[in-house]
Formats: C-alpha cells, structure tokens, sequence
C-alpha cells in the first residue's frame, strides 16, 4: 500500500478504535440476542463425525495444556481504561482531542466448541459503569449511555488456536465501530498463550488491535507468571498485515501479570500498555495507554455454549483480531482482510510446508482454514478446484482444512466439491471420511449434499455410512424454514430405518442421528427406545435427548434418571441434563441424590451441580444435601469442595 496512507492510518487506530472520528449520539442498536442452541462446528476437524460433541469432563489438566472445556463460562470482574492522545509534529500544530475509556462490569468468556486447532468462544461484557471523556470531560449524555452500554453488552464470539492465540472475532452486523474497538482491545488485552508454561520462559508471536507482535512469558512461582510485549513485526492496514520496516517507528511498553488455576485459565490478571506511533516529523505522533485488570468471580457450564456460534455464524461479520476498521465495513472487505491477498495456489503452497512444530503446525492450519472459507466466500467457483488438489495428493492434516473451509463456507460450489470429494473411491479413505463429516457439518445443507450423505449412509463402507447417517441428521436440523418438509422426510427416514433393524449397534447410530435432527418429530421413536432391553439402546436414546426441545425431553430424563434399572443409562441422563437448562430437572436430581443406589450416578450428580452452581441457584440445595448426608465421605468432600470454592 502506499506508504503515505499507512502513516496517515495508523495513529487512529493504535487500539483498534476509530475513536478521533466518531460522534457519539444516540443511535439505536439491535438489541442483544439471546443465545440459541444449534449444531456445533460447521468446519470439519480431523476424523470428526457430525454428531453433538461431549463436554470434556472436569480433570486436572497437564502442566503443558490448557483446558477447553465445551459449555465452560469463566466469569470475570473486568476493571478497563484505554486512552487515546496524540503529540503535535510542530508546535502549534492541530492535533485530534484526546479521547479516555474507563469501563467496570463482569466479562464472561464460555468456550462454544473445539474443532481441530480452532477453539470458538463466546464473550459478553456485562457493563455496571461506563464513562468517556474527551480532553477531560464527560461526554455521554444519559440516553447515550444507555445506547454506549447496550452495544457493550452484545456477546460477540472469538476464534482461537488450542495454544490460547486470538485469531478472529465475530460481531454481530451494525455493531458500533467504537464497541468493537474497545471490545477487541480488552480480548487482545487478556489473551494469554501457552506454548511451553512447564519451562522458566517462552516467546510467542500473537495478535492484538495493532497488528502482529511477538512476547515473551516468564514463570514466576508455580502459578505466577509475566507477559512482556517485545516488539511488532506488522501492523494492521486497510490491505491486511503489513510487515513493519523503518518508518513509522513502534514503541511499546507492556506487562501483563497473571495467575492461573489447575486448568491455565487466568484466577486475576493485571495488564499495562504504553504505545506510540511516530509516523515522521510531517506528522502526529500518536500515543495510547491500556489498563486492564480481571478477577475471577467463578466458572460453570452454561448449555446455551453448545452450538452458540455455529447458530449464528452466517450472520455475523468476521475480522481478524489484527484489522483495521475506519468505517462501517461491506461484509466483502472484512472477508479480504481475512484472506490477506493469498490465492488459492498460495494458499495450498502453505499446507504443504506446514511446519513441524504441533502447535505451530495447529496455528497455521487454523490460519488457512479460515483464509480459505473467506476465499470461497469471495470467489466461489475456487471451491472446485479443491478436489483436484487432494486427487494430486495431500496430507489428510494439511486437507483437512480444505475440506472446513468448504464447510464452513457452504456455498453450492462448496458443497458440489464436498460431494465429488466424498464419492471419490480413489481418494484415501482418512480424507474422504473428512469430506462427508463435513457435508454432514455444512452450515446451509442443499438437496446435492443431502443426496450424497443419504447414498454413503448405505455404502459398504461401515466408517463412511455411519458418518454420513449422523451427518444426514445434522442436515436435517441445519435445513432452513422453507425446507421444513426435507427435513421432517429425513426424521421419517431415521425412524423408520430405526425399527428397521433389530441390532443394537445399528440402532443406537439412528438414535444419535435422530439426536442431531433437534426435531420434535423424533421424539416418540426416542421414547420407544428407552423402553428397549438393551442398555446400551437406552443409553443412546437418552442421549439423543440433549438437544430436544423441551418440556418432552425433560419429562423423559427425569423418568430414566429415577426409574431405569441400569446405572449406566441414569449416568446417561445425568450426562445429556448437563446440556439443558437445568432448572426443570432439579426435583428429580435431587431425588436422585437421595435415593439412588449408585455413587457413580450420585457423583455426576453432584459433579454437574458444582459446575452450574455460579449459573443455576437451584444447584446449591442439591450440593447443600448431598455435603450433609451423603452417604459416601469422598462425595460428600467433593460436594464441600465446590460450596466452599463458590464462597471464594
């Protein structure tokens, strides 16, 4: 890009906010929406069947892994002031008013899904107060607050690596460019990326609202640690990243310190940020500070996680972390800034020098899969040349984010490439279970990928068809208003091919993939399952009930918890209630509690209790009794453990 224009760009948007240029009046925004449950990932992660994926139990993790948990929200108080000012070239000089931020309130962080080497989160900032000052004053007036604190409080959703690295957020469309700014910078703020916490020191490359920067991280005690900002090699332009050479010249000064739980999540974090921009003595010398500081106030599962973004996802705008915003952006530049002038080609070149390090190698794949998404966005007609690639041969990990990015993109280019890729006997076996688990994965299914997971369903190949089964019922809950009758026909196809057969095996795949239809057409052939005399039928069927609309699904667990004679399927319904609102299921848990015979059902019991404490008030009555009068002394310690946690 021009070198003038780069100069001119980067002081207004050191945090990512176009704050010197926006008049703050009290325009109307979309109200926040509340969460809706839908499928989970709509790209494929390697091997991955298109069925609803389990919350990853509650574990001490290793000392080299963070925990993504799907369903988890970490709720923090967030105390944040970001300023904004500038330096005149010559005295005398007009300079743009400098600008302050200071915003209190409980941010909220809830993994939605992992996928591969993506992890998908949703954020809300909960603001309680708001305050902007411009060269010192005051300058919301009471509605525009309300106005200011309503855009604050939209969740947004953000796209990260496994290491914790911030690649993409995702905000709803006619989000204010200055709530995204502030909201952006306190993400890039609070990002903390493991790549080796078991050593003394690390150094990371990472991504902030400024461009691309790496850091350095220090271990300080068992569970202290320090993150010093080194210094940027890019920054963020109109054209994407663009690598930083002599002029203008970056200063920055940043510590983070922070300390960590059993899981690597932060418990209390503290941030400080000093940046100035020189652009040359022709122009201003922009400057910005950052403060941030978060304490933990608790954790538990939130079932309105599950699927949250996948629900949402072809709605909402999507930009690198590390991107310039100067104006109300057409969803097509977003999606360039994404892409950063790769070509397919190029694009393809990468995956085949994909490095050797796992999360390095994890970060790159991540980083093409969404390059390629936006590709395909863009010119959809790339999407077919994909097959031909893979026919050249690939490594199935460096396909695999081929094969995502159709998914996720879902146009029906894609979903023809999908198809062929799927119907491709020539093609490795690992590849081509990838493409069907993610026609079965597309966000917008279309009549071509429908009648190609139904062909496979009954192929030979028993990996293949049981994929494609699962992915025809994800299809059928993913097909939009006007194809409610294709989807009620593939119910009818479920339960039909259900009574069908008389082998167990069998019979729990349809039960899982008439899970995945979330239709309530399903239910009487759920309900005639759970009546089978195999378990592990039973055990399916209640499963398949996690997604099912209630109050049906519901009454139902709430039998097999307190009648069904085998413990592995009352473990079953403890498993899917963890996916619902639990309010409704509270008097059978806690009958449940007291009256069933096995402490493996009596701990899940508890287990999710503890979890949904900080988001079910009703959990505490269960965690109360059970740390009283439960019979066995370790459930009832850990019942205490989660009480006396909570108090903390």
């Amino acid at each position: 890009m021009p070198r003038k224009h780069l100069l001119l760009s980067l002081p207004l948007f050191l945090i990512g906010i176009a704050a010197w240029g926006i008049a703050l009046t009290p325009e109307p925004l979309p109200p926040p929406e509340p969460p809706q449950a839908g499928s989970l990932a709509s790209s494929a992660s390697p091997h991955a069947a298109p069925a609803l994926a389990a919350p990853l139990s509650s574990q001490k993790r290793p000392d080299s892994t963070r925990a993504w948990v799907p369903g988890m929200q970490y709720r923090y108080a967030l105390d944040s002031t970001q300023e904004v000012s500038s330096v005149p070239s010559q005295p005398g000089a007009q300079t743009p008013p400098g600008m302050r931020f200071h915003l209190r309130g409980e941010w909220r962080v809830g993994i939605v899904s992992v996928e591969g080497a993506q992890v998908h989160a949703r954020v809300q900032l909960v603001p309680s107060s708001s305050e902007v000052s411009l060269e010192g004053e005051q300058v919301l007036a009471p509605e525009v607050r309300r106005t200011f604190e309503a855009g604050l409080a939209q969740p947004f959703f953000i796209t990260l690596n496994g290491s914790g690295a911030v690649q993409l957020v995702h905000f709803e469309p006619g989000t204010d460019i200055l709530v995204q700014g502030l909201l952006r910078a306190t993400v890039a703020a609070t990002q903390l990326v493991w790549t080796g916490p078991s050593h003394l020191t690390w150094q990371t490359e990472e991504m902030d609202t400024t461009g691309r920067y790496s850091a350095r991280y220090t271990r300080k005690s068992a569970s202290r640690f320090e993150k010093s900002k080194l210094a940027y090699s890019h920054l963020a332009t109109p054209e994407g990243l663009h690598p930083l050479e002599d002029s203008p010249r970056v200063s920055v000064s940043a510590l983070t310190t922070f300390e960590v739980g059993e899981d690597l999540w932060p418990s209390a974090l503290q941030a400080r940020e000093h940046l100035e921009v020189d652009s040359g003595p022709s122009l201003i010398k922009a400057v910005s500070s950052l403060q941030v500081e978060l304490a933990l106030k608790g954790r538990g599962q939130d079932s309105s996680l599950l699927g949250a973004l996948d629900a949402r996802r072809g709605r909402l705008v999507t930009l690198p972390l590390a991107s310039y915003q100067g104006q109300e952006q057409d969803p097509r530049v977003a999606l360039r800034q994404v892409l950063a002038g790769k070509t397919f080609d190029a694009l393809v070149k990468d995956l085949h020098a994909l490095p050797s390090n796992e999360q390095e190698r994890d970060s790159a794949r991540a980083r093409a899969l969404e390059q390629l998404r936006a590709l395909f966005l863009l010119e959809p007609g790339q999407a077919l040349l994909v097959h031909a690639t893979l026919s050249a041969g690939m490594d199935p990990q460096a396909a695999s984010p081929l094969l995502g990015a159709l998914s996720a993109a879902s146009t029906p280019e894609c979903l023809q490439a999908l198809s062929r890729i799927a119907e491709d006997g020539a093609l490795a076996g690992t590849v081509r279970l990838d493409a069907v688990a993610a026609l079965g994965m597309a966000s917008t299914p279309n009549a071509e990928g429908v009648a190609t997971l139904r062909t496979l369903s009954h192929g030979a190949d028993p990996e293949l068809a049981s994929t494609a089964t699962l992915g025809l019922g994800n299809a059928a809950m993913k097909l939009g208003p006007g194809q409610a009758r294709d989807a009620e026909t593939l119910v009818h196809e479920l339960s039909s091919a259900y009574h069908a057969t008389g082998q167990p095996e069998q019979q729990s795949l349809m039960l899982r993939a008439l899970g995945n239809t979330r239709n309530p057409s399903a239910l009487p052939t759920l309900q005639s399952a759970l009546a089978s005399p195999s378990p592990a039928v039973r055990s399916a069927a209640v499963e398949a009930l996690r997604g099912m609309p209630a109050p049906g699904a519901d009454q139902l667990l709430s039998s097999i918890l307190l009648q069904d004679a085998t413990a592995e399927v009352r473990q079953s319904a403890v498993f899917a209630s963890s996916f619902r609102p639990l309010t409704p299921l509270l008097p059978a848990l806690a009958q449940a509690l007291r009256l069933d015979p096995s402490d493996l059902v009596r701990r899940e019991i508890i287990t999710l209790a503890g979890g949904q404490l900080p988001v079910t008030p009703g959990a505490r009555v269960l965690l109360e009794w059970s740390s009283q009068n439960e019979p066995n002394p370790s459930l009832r310690n850990t019942a205490l453990t989660f009480l006396s946690a909570r108090a903390h």
